[in-house]
């Protein structure tokens, strides 16, 4: 299986976590009649247990000859299993609440992945609703929306797998998985917004209980999420595509870092995460505001994803200073640069992970960054911007003390009516 494709079920199973009720989700792929679970979010210890299991297609099939059909669901409640899955499943330890509906721990529910012609090519399981109780209408139809975004991520992949068997050359493969991501984008991004429009609809009519409000809500935000990744699968294919030429501009990089992090400060309240930014010298660059707005808005988000409540941000951009000489605010060449700082105090990264956090699809295999949603394009988009600007970008982190990403843009000529900035806060 390609990492793209794994990144993809990755944040299907992470939505379907966050927005469908459920603390654990995991999506298995058929392959040589064996279902092999590909991707696993939530609890650590059915993580450890679940990832690369396999279990033969046949016994699963069997297992679930008497499940309940709920549209692309099979619900097989514990006192119908037969037992085939035994020794190729996962059992949490806990206690069914005396209610009719009450979930058992040996409840199985999962939605069908099937490839045009029918045939089954892997399961989206989940466990452990965070209610205790089987899953209602509302999050039948969220869980039936995911299957179904499961079920077009990995026919696509398939269609690209065999079309991949017929090109020869790198650079054709990289253009076609591109044009797929241009298609994906496209198709997603309408279905995002159809999704959204519905979820308008329906909340002006009157009368709404307060379950179905809380059901649109979390469709909507799932949408929402869609469109996100579609945006950065889009700026990525974009930014990887040859020949395409850099619009460049005399920017303040000090100016788009402070109009960035006023963008993003209702989500840092909501996480109450504290920002910060100072600004030194001249911080002009020449360069793209669009890309380079990206870049910042990238980095400032995902510092304050992984860092704590009561945490903080520090941003520092710093030009060189009027006069400037070699041994001061200048890269490797000595050439005048433009220096940007973002640290945290966030969950930090380990060695092992540093080397690949700016690879396409890249997450790290600690709990505690798989808890929290993300697909591994943020800090793939930010390398590729840097480059084109023919910059330089590192990272240093401990583990459990945050991380800081230093950005070096060659500096650009000084803008007319700017002015050196000092230190400035927010939150």
């Amino acid at each position: 299986m390609d990492t793209a494709l794994s990144r993809t079920l990755e944040l299907i199973a992470e939505g379907v976590r966050e927005f469908a009720g459920f603390d654990l989700a995991a999506v298995s792929l058929v392959a040589d009649g064996v279902l092999h679970t590909v991707a696993v979010v939530g609890d650590d210890e059915a993580i450890a247990h679940l990832v690369d299991l396999r279990a033969p297609v046949e016994l699963v099939e069997r297992e679930l000859e008497p499940a309940e059909v709920w549209g692309d669901l099979r619900f097989l409640p514990a006192e119908r299993s037969g037992g085939h899955l035994e020794g190729h499943d996962w059992v949490p330890d806990l206690v069914a609440l005396d209610v009719p509906d009450a979930w058992h721990p040996d409840d199985l529910l999962c939605g069908l992945l099937c490839d045009d012609e029918g045939r089954l090519r892997g399961l989206l399981s989940v466990d452990l609703p965070r209610s205790g109780r089987r899953p209602d209408a509302a999050q039948r139809e969220t869980l039936q929306m995911y299957v179904r975004l499961a079920e077009r991520a990995l026919v696509t992949a398939l269609e690209r797998g065999d079309l991949e068997v017929r090109v020869e050359r790198e650079h054709a493969i990289a253009e076609y998985r591109r044009s797929i991501i241009d298609v994906l984008s496209h198709e997603l991004r309408g279905t995002a917004a159809a999704i959204g429009n519905t979820v308008e609809v329906l909340r002006r009519r009157t009368g709404l209980d307060p379950a179905t409000r809380s059901a649109l809500d979390a469709v909507d935000g799932g949408a929402s999420r869609i469109t996100s990744v579609v945006e950065d699968m889009a700026a990525l294919a974009k930014l990887g595509r040859p020949g395409v030429a850099l619009r460049t501009a005399p920017t303040d990089l000090g100016a788009l870092v402070r109009d960035v992090i006023a963008f993003h400060d209702g989500a840092a309240r909501l996480r109450e995460v504290t920002v910060s930014l100072a600004v030194t010298g001249s911080p002009v660059v020449s360069g793209d505001p669009e890309d380079l707005d990206r870049m910042v808005a990238n980095l400032l988000s995902n510092a304050v994803k992984y860092t704590d409540p009561g945490g903080e941000v520090r941003l520092r951009v710093a030009g060189p200073a009027a006069g400037w000489d070699s041994g001061r605010d200048t890269g490797r060449e000595g050439r005048p640069v433009v220096v940007l700082e973002v640290a945290d105090t966030g969950i930090g990264i380990a060695v092992a992970d540093r080397e690949h956090v700016f690879e396409e699809f890249f997450r790290s295999q600690d709990g505690a960054v798989r808890r929290r949603p993300g697909v591994g394009l943020g800090l793939a988009i930010v390398d590729r911007i840097v480059a084109l600007h023919g910059g330089s970008i590192r990272v240093d982190s401990t583990l459990g003390a945050g991380a800081t990403f230093t950005v070096e843009l060659p500096a650009g000529d000084v803008l007319p009516d700017s002015a050196g900035g000092g230190a400035e806060s927010g939150r």
